[in-house]
């Protein structure tokens, strides 16, 4: 009988750590079921992605506790809430992106400087890994190692595609309805595209994959506005479907066709 592939986290410890990040300014340390964690997540039910980006945020140790009784750990609270650079915060950063056990084996194999990618993939392959698994394991890899040394970190447009374990990789991703995902895409160079499927239809946004302190300031402010005139249009929506709205307003318009003109009098 071959031997299972080991289990790694397909995102990175960044994108798993901006995941989290709503579950934590919601709930701090209480307790969750798994459910309101999948909605802290971005998604409405406990589907195949929901549990799978729950299976990625748990292998970093970012949420603790079994069941329907989690809660974000400790380390992700320092992590998320530490100043930039202090010790605290790069300690969090270490024990987190080694729990998954096989970073934690790659760690020991190569203890001083990063390898090559190529040298990753050729370690995983003696694992028991596929080429395809091998690629995007080595990839998350090194992004989560570059993230805690404080080197500059893309996201990875695999990372937002649920891949969490080596057990998944045999879905086909190509299959999946992009309900309830987030993807970040190349859209060409430098520029990054977010996709949100809501139920009206796809959003995307594209935006500079470097942004500097005022411009992201910049386009906070812009969003904001955005959203403010979504919120108005929405309303407007909700308001004009709503039966007993237009009943009020066709009497008023009824009671204001019966008032004599002035002008005629």
């Amino acid at each position: 009988m071959a031997a299972r592939s080991p289990n790694y986290p397909a995102i990175d410890l960044l994108t798993a750590l901006m995941s989290i990040s709503d579950a934590w300014k919601a709930e701090n340390r209480n307790k969750m079921s798994r459910l309101v964690l999948a909605k802290h997540l971005g998604y409405n039910s406990l589907n195949g992605r929901a549990l799978g980006r729950i299976g990625a945020v748990r292998a970093y140790g970012l949420v603790e506790g079994r069941g329907d009784e989690l809660r974000v750990s400790e380390d992700a609270i320092t992590a998320l809430a530490a100043p930039e650079g202090s010790p605290a915060r790069r300690e969090a950063l270490e024990r987190l992106a080694l729990q998954p056990s096989l970073f934690n084996e790659l760690r020991s194999e190569f203890p001083g400087t990063l390898p090559s990618e190529e040298n990753v993939k050729f370690q995983l392959a003696k694992r028991g890994l596929t080429a395809k698994a091998a690629g995007k394991a080595a990839q998350t890899y090194l992004n989560t190692m570059r993230y805690v040394s404080g080197e500059p970190v893309a996201i990875n447009p695999q990372s937002n595609s649920d891949l969490v374990e080596e057990s998944m990789q045999a879905h086909d991703i190509a299959s999946k309805k992009p309900t309830e995902q987030q993807r970040t895409l190349p859209a060409r160079a430098g520029i990054l595209q977010e996709i949100f499927s809501l139920q009206e239809g796809p959003v995307s946004l594209s935006y500079p994959a470097e942004l500097s302190e005022e411009s992201y300031a910049d386009l906070k402010d812009q969003l904001e506005l955005f959203l403010r005139r979504a919120q108005r249009r929405a309303s407007l929506t909700a308001r004009y479907k709503d039966p007993a709205y237009l009943e009020m307003r066709r009497k008023e318009l009824e009671r204001r066709a019966a008032q004599p003109d002035p002008e005629e009098e």
